[in-house]
C-alpha cells in the first residue's frame, strides 16, 4: 500500500510539475468557416455603440479597472467610453498634421495602478518627417503628464549605405539647407509598462522606409523620472546573418514582436530570420556598449519555429510577426511567416524546451494569452479573421465567421480582470465576447 502510494505520489508530482505538457492547437482552416462547439463557444454577449463623435476607430485598450476602455481613432482623438453603456467619459483632441495612410492614435498601454497610460506626440506638426515620441497621460482626463526626448538612430553598419546616427547640428543644417531628409530620425513603434508600471519598455524604428527597416531598437525608462535606463539595438545571430546586408539580415523586419517576462526578469523578441531570442539586461549593456551593429551581442536563441510548407525551400526563415508568454510563463506562443500567407501558430515550453504544437497555416497575427488556457488571435491581414483557442483542450471557442460575427483582426482588447474580449465590428460597435454562464475571472 505504502509502495502504491509512492508511485501515486511520483505520478501527481510529474503531472503537476509539467500542466502544459498537454498544450494542443485545434484545425484551423483557411478557407470558409471554421465553427466551435455550440456547448463551449464563447458567445458576442453585448453590443456597445461608443460615444465617439462618429469617428473611426483605430485602437483600443481596456483600462485596468475592467470597466471601461481608451480609444483612440483615426481623426487623432483620445476618448475614455464606459463599457457599461458606452457613455462618453472624457474626450481630448491629439491633432498631427501630416498623417500616414490608416493612421490614427495608437493607446500603447495602460499602468497596473490605473493612473496613466501610454501614447505619442509628435516633434513638429508642420514637418512631415517629425518623429513621434513616447508620452505619458492622465487616465483622468487625456492630459499630457510626462514627454519623453526623441530618440535618434544609432545605426552604424558596415554594409549600410550611409551613418544613420545624428551628424551634428552644422550637418543637420546643411542637409536641411540642401532639402535632404534627416536620415536619424527614429518614431516610436510600441511601449509597455514592466517591473509593476516602474519602467517602461518601448521599442523604435527608423522614420524612414527601405532599407531602414532594419534599424529596430528597445529602448527601457524609469516612468517617473523619464531617464533612460538600459537598450539594444536590433542584429541578426552570427548563425543566420548574411553580413552584406544591413544588421545581417535578409529580410526587412516590418514587425518586432517582443514581450517582457516577469517571471525570467527578461525580454524575449523575434526577428525577421525566424529567431525568437532572450535577453536581459546584462546582454542589452554589452549590445549597447559596442558601436558597430555587426558585432553587436543578440541574446542566446530560445527558439526557432519551423515551417511545414512544402513551397518553402529555406524552412526556419519565417518572420516571427506576434509573440507572446503565458502568465506563469512557461509556455511561449508565437506566430511566423512570410508574406505569401503561410503562416502558422506554434507553442513552445520554455521550461522543457519542447515544440508542443504546429497549426496549419491560416491567418495568424497578433497573440495574446491572458491566462494559461486561452489563447487569442487576430489576423495579420485586413481581410483576416479573429479566433479564441482553448490551448489546454485543442478546441476553437470563437471564430468570426457570418456578417453578425464579424470582429476586426487587428482592433481588440483583453479585459485585465474579467474572462472576456472586446473587439470591434463592421458597423463600429464594440463587442464583448465571453463564454456562457456567469462572469469569471482569468
Amino acid at each position: 500500500m505504502r509502495k502504491a502510494l509512492f508511485v501515486i505520489g511520483i505520478l501527481s508530482t510529474a503531472l503537476w510539475s509539467n500542466p502544459t505538457l498537454h498544450t494542443q492547437f485545434p484545425t484551423i482552416d483557411r478557407e470558409g468557416d471554421n465553427l466551435a462547439d455550440p456547448n463551449l463557444a464563447w458567445q458576442i454577449q453585448q453590443r456597445i455603440t461608443p460615444e465617439i463623435d462618429g469617428q473611426n476607430i483605430f485602437s483600443i485598450l481596456h483600462h485596468s479597472d475592467g470597466k471601461s476602455v481608451i480609444i483612440g481613432t483615426t481623426d487623432f482623438s483620445i476618448y475614455r467610453i464606459s463599457l457599461l453603456d458606452g457613455s462618453l467619459i472624457w474626450k481630448v483632441e491629439t491633432k498631427i498634421k501630416y498623417q500616414r495612410e490608416w493612421d490614427g492614435t495608437k493607446i500603447y498601454d495602460v499602468s497596473p495602478d490605473g493612473i496613466s497610460f501610454l501614447s505619442f506626440g509628435q516633434t513638429d506638426n508642420d514637418l512631415q518627417s517629425s518623429e513621434r515620441f513616447l508620452v505619458i497621460r492622465s487616465s483622468n482626463n487625456g492630459s499630457i503628464t510626462k514627454k519623453f526626448s526623441s530618440e535618434f538612430s544609432l545605426f552604424y553598419s558596415v554594409t549600410a549605405d550611409i551613418d544613420y546616427r545624428y551628424p551634428g547640428d552644422e550637418s543637420k543644417k546643411n542637409r536641411e539647407e540642401a532639402g535632404l531628409s534627416p536620415n536619424w530620425i527614429m518614431t516610436i513603434d510600441n511601449a509597455k509598462y514592466i517591473d509593476g508600471g516602474k519602467r517602461i519598455l518601448v521599442s523604435y524604428k527608423h522614420n524612414m522606409d527601405g532599407p531602414n527597416f532594419y534599424d529596430r531598437r528597445l529602448v527601457i525608462y524609469d516612468s517617473t523620472s523619464g531617464k533612460k535606463i538600459n537598450e539594444f539595438q536590433l542584429t541578426a545571430d552570427p548563425d543566420s546573418a548574411d553580413w552584406t546586408q544591413p544588421a545581417g539580415f535578409e529580410t526587412a523586419h516590418h514587425q518586432f514582436p517582443y514581450q517582457y517576462v516577469n517571471k525570467r526578469n527578461t525580454i524575449i523578441y523575434g526577428n525577421a530570420h525566424g529567431r525568437i531570442h532572450e535577453i536581459n539586461e546584462s546582454i542589452m549593456v554589452q549590445n549597447s556598449n559596442i558601436p558597430l551593429v555587426e558585432e553587436k551581442k543578440a541574446g542566446s536563441i530560445v527558439y526557432i519555429p519551423l515551417s511545414t510548407s512544402p513551397d518553402l525551400e529555406i524552412k526556419d526563415r519565417q518572420t516571427i510577426r506576434s509573440v507572446t508568454i503565458s502568465p506563469d510563463g512557461k509556455m511561449l506562443y508565437c506566430s511566423a511567416g512570410i508574406e505569401g500567407g503561410y503562416i502558422q501558430v506554434y507553442g513552445y515550453n520554455l521550461e522543457t524546451k519542447k515544440e508542443m504544437f504546429r497549426s496549419t497555416f491560416f491567418d495568424a497575427g497578433e497573440l495574446i494569452t491572458p491566462s494559461n488556457d486561452i489563447l487569442v488571435i487576430g489576423g495579420l491581414f485586413s481581410s483576416g479573421k479573429f479566433n479564441i483557442v482553448d490551448t489546454k483542450k485543442g478546441i476553437l471557442l470563437f471564430a468570426s465567421n457570418e456578417n453578425d460575427k464579424y470582429i476586426h483582426p487587428h482592433i481588440f482588447s483583453v479585459n485585465p480582470k474579467l474572462r472576456e474580449v472586446l473587439a470591434l465590428s463592421s458597423t463600429r460597435e464594440l463587442l464583448i465576447l465571453r463564454p456562457q454562464g456567469a462572469v469569471t475571472p482569468w
